[in-house]
C-alpha cells in the first residue's frame, strides 16, 4: 500500500459523516478513540510525512511503529495509531464527588478512590471522559458503578502554553454516555502532591507531617477536563454546581477540616476517619489536616481551625467572623440557606480562598490581627452575586465587592478614619497599576477580563462601588447591593444588569456614571488626579 493508498483508508475509516476534509473546520466534538492500521511500505519516514499533511498534528497525534527488515530501505511493516486530540466543544459535568482518602503524612502520600457521578449534558451521546489530576498521582484503577474495569490511558501533558504538568486520564466507555443521561465512575489513584509554586505561587500543596492540603488548584481530586484552561475553569462547579460526600483517614494525632458540613469522626487502631457532606451544591472542595487546635460559636454555627501556636488569638478571628456575618447580614440582607461558617488556617504564602460558608485564611491574619480585614473580605464574598461567564474574568462582580465591604467593616468596627485610610490605599494601588502599565489606565472596567487586568477590581473596583454609594446614600446604597444579590444569586449578571438594578432602586438616570467607571477609561484619571470623592459625585 502506498502512502496515498493510506490515505484513502483512512479517510474511508474515518468517514465523511465524523470529519470534514482538513481545510474545513471540524464540525464534530466526537473522538475518535482510535485507528490501527498495518501497511507494508517502502519508507515508513516518507509515509509518517505524508500522512502529516493529510491529518495535522494540531489535528491528531500519530505514532508509528515499525520492525524494519534489512536495510532503512527495505519494505516495512507500520502500524499507524491515529488519536483524534480535538478537544469536544463542551463535556459531561461532574455532578456529585464521593472521596475515600487515607493521608500518610509521614510518606508524604495519599491514597484516594474518587467515585464521580458524571452528567451529561451536552445534547450528544459521549464514550471519551478526559480526567485531569496532579503530574504525581497515579491510577491504579477505574471502574464503573458495577465494579467492571473501565478502559483508560494515563499520560503527562501541559495545560495549555503554561509550564503546568498534568496527568491526563482518558477514560474509554464502552457505552457511550447518552445526552441526558449520568453514569458513576470509580478512579483509584495514589502519589504525593508538591503543588505548582513554579506556576502559581500559592499552590504549595502537600501531604506532609506538619501540614497537609487537598484542593482543586492542584488537581489533588479529579477534574473532568481537557488539558487547556478553558476547558479547566469549565470543569469548576461555577456553572454547574456539584455536591459532594467525604471520608477522609489520618493518623489520630491530626484533625480533618473541610468547607463541608461535619458528619462524624470515628477512630480504630490508630487511625480516625472524619465524614463531611457539601453544605450547599458547590464549585470546589478543599480538605486540611494538622494538629489544629478548633474553636467553636454554636449559635451562629462558626467554627475556627487554628495552628497551635497561633491559638492565641483565634478567639479574635473568631470574633471578628462573627462580626462581619451579622454587619454584611444587616445592611445586605440574610442569606437564606445560612450553613455557617468554617475558617481553616493555611501556612503562610499558601493562598486566602472562599468558597460556599468557609474559607482558607492564611496564618499572617492569626499572627498580626491588623490583617483581621482579610477575614472581612473573605467573608463578604458569600454576598456576591453570580457573574454571566462573558464578564466573570473581570473580577469586579467577587473582589470589587468584596474588597468595598471590607472597607465598610473597617468603618463599623473602627471608624471613619479607618475607612477612608482603606480607599486612600485603594486608590494608591491603582495609581501604582496604572503607572506600571498604561493597560490599566486605558481598559475600562468591564472590559478587565479581555486583558486579563482584574487585579485592578481591588482597586479601581472598589471605588466604583465607593463613588456609587456616596451618590445614592447609605440607604439607596444598601438596597442596591440587598436587590442585586438576591435577583443573581443563582441568575447570572453583567454590568447593564446591575445598573438596571442601580437606576430602578435609586430613581437616577446613572447612564454617565456607568459610561465613565465601567464602560471608558474616564474615571482612572479622576483617581490619578486624586480629585476627592465629593467632587467626583458633583459629575452626576
Amino acid at each position: 500500500m502506498t502512502a496515498c493508498g493510506v490515505q484513502r483508508s483512512f479517510d474511508a475509516i474515518m468517514g465523511r459523516p465524523l470529519c470534514k476534509p482538513w481545510g474545513d473546520a471540524m464540525q464534530t466534538s466526537h473522538f475518535v478513540s482510535a485507528l490501527v492500521l498495518t501497511a507494508t511500505l517502502a519508507c515508513p519516514h516518507a509515509a509518517r510525512a505524508q500522512l502529516s499533511r493529510v491529518y495535522p498534528g494540531g489535528m491528531h497525534q500519530y505514532v508509528v511503529n515499525s520492525e524494519m527488515q534489512g536495510t532503512a530501505m527495505a519494505p516495512s511493516v507500520v502500524e499507524f495509531q491515529i488519536r483524534d486530540t480535538v478537544a469536544p466543544t463542551q463535556l459531561p459535568s461532574v455532578t456529585h464527588y464521593s472521596l475515600k482518602i487515607r493521608l500518610f503524612p509521614e510518606e508524604g502520600k495519599l491514597e484516594v478512590v474518587a467515585t464521580m457521578t458524571v452528567t451529561n449534558k451536552t445534547g450528544q451521546p459521549m464514550s471519551d471522559l478526559p480526567f485531569l489530576l496532579y503530574r504525581l498521582l497515579e491510577i491504579q484503577r477505574v471502574s464503573d458503578e458495577n465494579g467492571l474495569p473501565i478502559k483508560f490511558e494515563q499520560t503527562i501533558v501541559k495545560v495549555g502554553e503554561s509550564n503546568l504538568q498534568a496527568s491526563l486520564t482518558r477514560l474509554r466507555l464502552a457505552e457511550p454516555i447518552a445526552s441526558g443521561a449520568s453514569i458513576r465512575v470509580a478512579i483509584a489513584y495514589r502519589g504525593s502532591i508538591f503543588g505548582y509554586p513554579e506556576v502559581m505561587s500559592y499552590v504549595n500543596d502537600r501531604v506532609s507531617e506538619k501540614y497537609s492540603l487537598i484542593r482543586p488548584d492542584a488537581l489533588a481530586y479529579p477534574m473532568l477536563a481537557e488539558p487547556t484552561f478553558e476547558s479547566l475553569r469549565k470543569a469548576y462547579g461555577i456553572d454547574v454546581p456539584f455536591t459532594y460526600d467525604l471520608a477522609v483517614t489520618v493518623p489520630d494525632e491530626y484533625l480533618v477540616a473541610c468547607g463541608g458540613a461535619p458528619l462524624t469522626a470515628s477512630t480504630k487502631e490508630g487511625l480516625t476517619t472524619f465524614s463531611f457532606k457539601s453544605k450547599v451544591p458547590t464549585s470546589r472542595i478543599d480538605i486540611a489536616a494538622a494538629q489544629f487546635k478548633v474553636l467553636k460559636d454554636e449559635t451562629k454555627k462558626l467554627a475556627v481551625y487554628v495552628l497551635p501556636e497561633d491559638e492565641k488569638n483565634a478567639i479574635e478571628i473568631l470574633k471578628g467572623t462573627s462580626r462581619a456575618v451579622s454587619l454584611y447580614s444587616t445592611m445586605f440582607g440574610e442569606l437564606k440557606d445560612y450553613q455557617g461558617y468554617t475558617v481553616i488556617e493555611v501556612p503562610d504564602g499558601w493562598g486566602s480562598q472562599a468558597s460556599d460558608y468557609y474559607f482558607l485564611q492564611t496564618a499572617a491574619a492569626f499572627k498580626d490581627l491588623k490583617r483581621i480585614l482579610e477575614v472581612y473580605h473573605e467573608i463578604a464574598h458569600s454576598w456576591n452575586a453570580k457573574a454571566k461567564p462573558e464578564v466573570r474574568n473581570t473580577r469586579w462582580f467577587d473582589e470589587a465587592f468584596a474588597m468595598y465591604f471590607q472597607a465598610l467593616a473597617l468603618r463599623e468596627f473602627e471608624g471613619e478614619q479607618a475607612y477612608l485610610a482603606e480607599m486612600d490605599r485603594d486608590r494608591d494601588s491603582f495609581i501604582k497599576r496604572a503607572q506600571k502599565d498604561k493597560k490599566n489606565f486605558e481598559t475600562p472596567i468591564a472590559e478587565y477580563g479581555k486583558y486579563d487586568l482584574g487585579d485592578n477590581s481591588y482597586s479601581k473596583g472598589a471605588w466604583s462601588l465607593y463613588v456609587l454609594h456616596q451618590l445614592v446614600g447609605e440607604e439607596q446604597f444598601k438596597q442596591i447591593v440587598r436587590t442585586f444579590v438576591t435577583e443573581f444569586r443563582e441568575k447570572p449578571a453583567d454590568f447593564k444588569d446591575f445598573q438596571l438594578v442601580a437606576e430602578r432602586i435609586s430613581h437616577r438616570n446613572l447612564d454617565k456614571y456607568f459610561q465613565e467607571w465601567f464602560y471608558t477609561s474616564g474615571s482612572s484619571q479622576l483617581l490619578v488626579d486624586r480629585v476627592s470623592v465629593t467632587e467626583i459625585v458633583k459629575r452626576y
